[in-house]
């Protein structure tokens, strides 16, 4: 007679198998910076990239009921040191809003703070590509770079929660369907 042998550990094995199960489901959303190109100009560093944006059900649904949502670009530049943490030189925050008009059925993208500019698209999709691409993003300096040091700059994009209407933001600070956030990558800076 063939005897079956009892699992010692089945909460392990369920553990394990809902964490590979809830993870191969994660990397399919949420947003990654997969280029970053950063080069000084004169009082500016100027920055060149590409983002990968993939929106929840949840939020694309929010966004198509005309929620706008500002996703932040958020960006610090450190000198590199060799025996010590790297200093930081300066920091950015780029907001970008996506929103949707119902009435001229468009999605419209604006980049109120530092570029000032509006775009209109057709799709959803068709704005968020737009909203991957980064051509000459300025990010202006308060004071010259030293010649003779070495500079990275670290980026990340994330959903910012705090601007949805009050009524949301309860639903979405609890919900893990709305913490879209990249994870920070650094960039050499190319003088």
């Amino acid at each position: 007679m063939l005897a079956c042998k009892k699992n010692k550990y089945p909460f392990l094995l369920s553990l394990l198998l809902l964490m590979t199960v809830w993870s191969s489901t994660a990397s399919s959303r949420g947003f990654t910076i997969d280029q970053i190109e950063a080069r000084q100009n004169e009082q500016s560093i100027q920055v060149d990239g590409d983002l990968t944006l993939n929106l929840t059900d949840d939020v694309r649904k929010a966004l198509s009921k005309s929620i706008p949502l500002q996703l932040n670009m958020e960006f610090v530049l450190n000198r590199v040191r060799n025996y010590y943490y790297d200093k930081e030189v300066a920091v950015w925050t780029v907001p970008i809003v996506i929103s949707y008009k119902p009435v001229s059925d468009e999605y419209v993208v604006s980049r109120p703070d530092l570029l000032n500019q509006h775009e209109t698209f057709d799709s959803q999709h068709a704005a968020l590509e737009s909203l991957g691409v980064l051509n000459n993003l300025s990010l202006p300096l308060a004071e010259p770079l030293l010649d003779e040091k070495r500079y990275i700059l670290e980026a990340r994009v994330k959903l910012d929660l705090g601007q949805l209407p009050a009524m949301m933001r309860p639903l979405a600070y609890f919900s893990s369907s709305w913490h879209l956030n990249s994870k920070w990558t650094e960039w050499p800076l190319n003088r």
